[in-house]
This record gives C-alpha cells, sequence and structure tokens, in this order.
C-alpha cells in the first residue's frame, strides 16, 4: 500500500466510481481498476461491494476511508514542503573557497529568496577533498575544478576563472610555491605550467585561504597561482601579477552532482545560477 494508492481508493469514493475518479485523477479507467485491485490484494480484504454498475464501500472499506484522509493530507503537504524546502531541508554545498569568496554570493541570496525556508550549508575544500565528500554524501553539490574523471557524477560548467601567477614585487624570482592542500586543481595546473615553461619550482608551502596566500606572497615566501578575480578582494598593492597563457590560464569551475537526477533542492540551485 502506498500513498498513490490511497489516493486513487479516496477518489473513486469521493467521485462516485471509477469514471469519476479517472477523470479527476487524468487517468484510463483500467488503471483506476487495477490500482483498486492491487490495493485489495496487498490489503487481504474487499474495500467495496460491486452491486452492477455502483461501487458500496464494505465495513473495511469504510474503516479505510476514514483512517487515511490524515494520511493523504499529510503526504501531501509533506511533498509541497519538499518541493519549496522545509525548515528542516538542508543543501549541503561545497565549494572551492576562491568560488565561494567571489562567485557564490548572488546565486544563493536568489536561491533563499526562491526558497526561504530551506536551510544552506556552505563548506570549503579543494577540488579533491570535495569530490570526496560528494562520493561519501557528505554534501549534495560541490562547485569545483576540473574536470576530474569521477564515476557516478553529473557536471555542469558554471564559471570560467582566468588563472594568473602572482610574485612579490620586488623580490627576486622564487622556486617556492604558495599554495592550497594536495588536492587543490589549481596547484596541479601551477605545477604543471612551471614544467612546461622552466620555471624553477621545488617547493611548496601550504597555505588555507586566498587572503593568506596573497599576504605570503606579498611578504616574499614564495609565487602564487590564484584566480584574478580573487586579487579585487585582496591586497594586491605589494605583488607583481603575471599571465599564464593558454592553456593555462582559463580555467572551468563546474557544478557536480551525483547521479542520476536532482531533488527539488538542487534544481533550485541550478536555475539561481542562471539569474
Amino acid at each position: 500500500m502506498d500513498i498513490s494508492d490511497l489516493q486513487t481508493f479516496r477518489a473513486v469514493v469521493d467521485h462516485g466510481g471509477v469514471n469519476g475518479a479517472a477523470r479527476q485523477l487524468h487517468r484510463v479507467q483500467s488503471s483506476i481498476s487495477a490500482r483498486l485491485a492491487g490495493l485489495e490484494r496487498g490489503l487481504g480484504c474487499a474495500l467495496f461491494e460491486r452491486r452492477g454498475k455502483r461501487l458500496a464501500l464494505t465495513p473495511e472499506g469504510r474503516h479505510l476511508y476514514e483512517r487515511s484522509a490524515n494520511l493523504v493530507r499529510e503526504a501531501e503537504s509533506l511533498r509541497q514542503e519538499l518541493a519549496l524546502g522545509s525548515p528542516g531541508a538542508v543543501l549541503r554545498i561545497g565549494s572551492m573557497e576562491s568560488t565561494a569568496a567571489v562567485r557564490l554570493a548572488q546565486p544563493l541570496a536568489r536561491l533563499r529568496q526562491a526558497a526561504p525556508r530551506m536551510q544552506l550549508s556552505l563548506r570549503t575544500g579543494t577540488t579533491g577533498a570535495l569530490l570526496d565528500a560528494l562520493e561519501r554524501c557528505e554534501i549534495d553539490a560541490a562547485f569545483v575544478a576540473g574536470p576530474q574523471q569521477r564515476p557516478g557524477t553529473l557536471w555542469q560548467p558554471v564559471f570560467t576563472e582566468e588563472l594568473v601567477l602572482i610574485a612579490p614585487a620586488h623580490a627576486a624570482p622564487s622556486d617556492t610555491l604558495v599554495t592550497f592542500s594536495a588536492g587543490c586543481a589549481y596547484r596541479e595546473v601551477g605545477l604543471a605550467w612551471a614544467q612546461a615553461n622552466g620555471y624553477p619550482l621545488q617547493r611548496a608551502v601550504e597555505i588555507g585561504s586566498y587572503h593568506a596566500l596573497v599576504a605570503s606572497v606579498s611578504a616574499g615566501i614564495g609565487v602564487g597561482l590564484v584566480p584574478r578575480s580573487v586579487l579585487q578582494r585582496c591586497d594586491a598593492s605589494a605583488i607583481k601579477v603575471r599571465r599564464l597563457g593558454c592553456p593555462y590560464d582559463r580555467q572551468v569551475t563546474s557544478l557536480v552532482t551525483r547521479e542520476p537526477g536532482d531533488s527539488a533542492a538542487l534544481a533550485s540551485l541550478r536555475a539561481a545560477l542562471k539569474g
């Protein structure tokens, strides 16, 4: 017995038979009859007495009709809540720190306006860590750079970033890369660029935020690789910026979710990203 069976059963009672229920539910009569027969088999009792073309409730049918009203009403109320974002529903989002700082404020504000009762949880991390969290079902969606081949995931490109190399404004070239931990997609891009261009990167200093990264580069600790958009939010007065060139400078940020498809909350997030 499921809710749709109960809705069909109640429609037959409320609309005077199978024909009326079929018109109300926009289904063929055979589908209504099949659902009733399946419900009766599942319950192990007859719900209707067949009197020619008329159906009359049995005592068991009357009991089910009376008791099922609240069930159907609560199920419909829950469906509407979940479709709009219920107070108890939490959309768990993971994001690279740069994307969270520069790109997500307006889309998340639009999402809050569209689904004000939905709770949002935002955590930041590297691309590798976020994809691992998505696989473990710790988050529902991730904004990451890539692509990386992960089975059972869907990738939707949403932003394009220009990556630039930053260095201290008044210091000799450094062999140290100031970067995020292993799993950072931009770290891998920086190492690939350095190898292709003969840039002498020999060691790494791992930093946990872009503000700290830019400050470390300004202090002469090393060089860094950042989206140009991040520099608008940091004090970049003591650094110099170098373009990387193709194919390293243009990096796509994607919204990654698990297959097979979207919940209502994820569909609302995709709509908010479109503006």
